[in-house]
């Protein structure tokens, strides 16, 4: 409001109140930046979501599985197993899932309900927006941007993050789309959401960085406690924080994927992998930390309650995190959004500041002829 004042003392009297108004118009036109979720450094515990699917069928446990839930071999239309498992998670003390999704009639039709299980619960649901298909192939842009739109159309409020203000949509495969497809699809949400990339580097996330509100990298099979792995992410952080970008961390309890022709392994050592992985994660002063996962049971990386686990993690995970100590993000106290930029408001802008700076001139000078 500096500029009104400036009007308001340098007027005259009899041109003020015009002067004022047009004044207003500029300022109008200029909506102030909002804050989507004003996070005090160091104040607010940064929050611990798990990477969830829904995509079982009774069927599914048939294939490339070594263990199996206690819940038994369900399928993600038990509404009872959903509600188990969101209490288990919020036992843990996870703030919500990040599960897995595009648009099908079945998708919908789970995402929906978990939606409706876990807001009453204040149990936060972002997006992991699948683009590649079951052999790796990229999905085209028009159905990543089709999608993603009739998410936040469909869904946007009850997706409204409690941590960040908006839904949060995490875009897997991103590496393998354009610089001007990103854009796009960033343009088509109209900045009704925070849309995540999924680079695995800094370089990556560099190409990217100006299109997209974070990076959420999906490292599966780290190994925790190393010099390499702490070097790796902190290098992703480092790039993600310097464009002031929501650094979602990962996180992960183990992995065995030789069902699915791997061969690495990570052992899970009585639930010490977990916490030596939290700490990596914490230690690159994360906005939030993506647990790597609820219910993968193919790669084994599951926290879910299991045969041959048992509640490991989740004991691991309600003894630890009340006492961890966060580091401070290092992105800004408050991430300022403006709304997005139009050619109606880009006109209107131009009008009144026309008629201002005509005002001041058309003022002026019946000044000099009076004097």
């Amino acid at each position: 409001m500096t500029f009104l004042r400036t009007v308001r003392a340098t007027a005259p009297t009899r041109a003020r109140g015009i002067l004022v108004v047009l004044a207003a118009a500029v300022f109008l036109t200029f909506p102030p930046a909002t804050a989507a979720a004003s996070i005090p450094a160091g104040r607010e515990t940064v929050p611990v979501y798990a990477y969830f699917y829904q995509w079982f069928n009774r069927t599914s446990w048939n294939r490339a599985k070594v263990d199996h839930p206690i819940a038994g071999d369900y399928s993600s239309d038990d509404r009872a197993v959903l509600q188990r498992q969101i209490a288990q998670a919020q036992s843990a003390g996870l703030s919500g899932f990040l599960t897995s999704w595009k648009s099908t009639p079945v998708l919908n039709r789970r995402l929906q309900m978990l939606l409706d299980e876990a807001g009453p619960r204040h149990f936060d649901i972002g997006v992991v927006y699948e683009a590649l298909d079951f052999q790796g192939r990229p999905l085209p842009v028009a159905t990543v941007r089709h999608d993603m739109v009739e998410l936040v159309d469909r869904w946007g409020p009850q997706l409204d993050s409690r941590r960040f203000g908006r839904p949060v949509i995490i875009w897997t495969g991103t590496q393998h789309y354009s610089v001007a497809d990103v854009r796009g699809v960033r343009t088509a949400l109209g900045g009704r959401a925070d849309l995540l990339a999924s680079a695995k580097s800094a370089a990556e996330y560099q190409r990217l960085a100006p299109y997209v509100d974070g990076d959420a990298y999906y490292w599966s099979s780290a190994n925790p406690g190393t010099t390499y792995t702490r070097g790796r992410l902190d290098a992703l952080a480092a790039v993600v924080h310097e464009h002031h970008g929501i650094w979602l961390a990962p996180a992960l309890a183990g992995f065995d994927g030789r069902t699915l022709g791997h061969t690495r392994t990570v052992p899970r050592d009585q639930g010490q992998t977990l916490i030596r992985s939290l700490q990596d994660s914490f230690a690159s002063r994360p906005d939030a930390v993506g647990l790597i996962s609820w219910n993968e049971w193919s790669e084994n990386t599951y926290i879910e309650p299991g045969h041959r686990y048992g509640r490991q993690e989740l004991d691991a995970l309600a003894g630890y995190l009340p006492h961890r100590h966060d580091a401070s993000p290092a992105t800004s106290t408050e991430r300022l959004r403006s709304p997005p930029w139009t050619g109606m408001q880009a006109a209107g802008t131009l009008t009144a500041a026309t008629l201002v700076l005509g005002g001041l001139v058309i003022h002026r000078s019946r000044v000099r002829r009076r004097q």
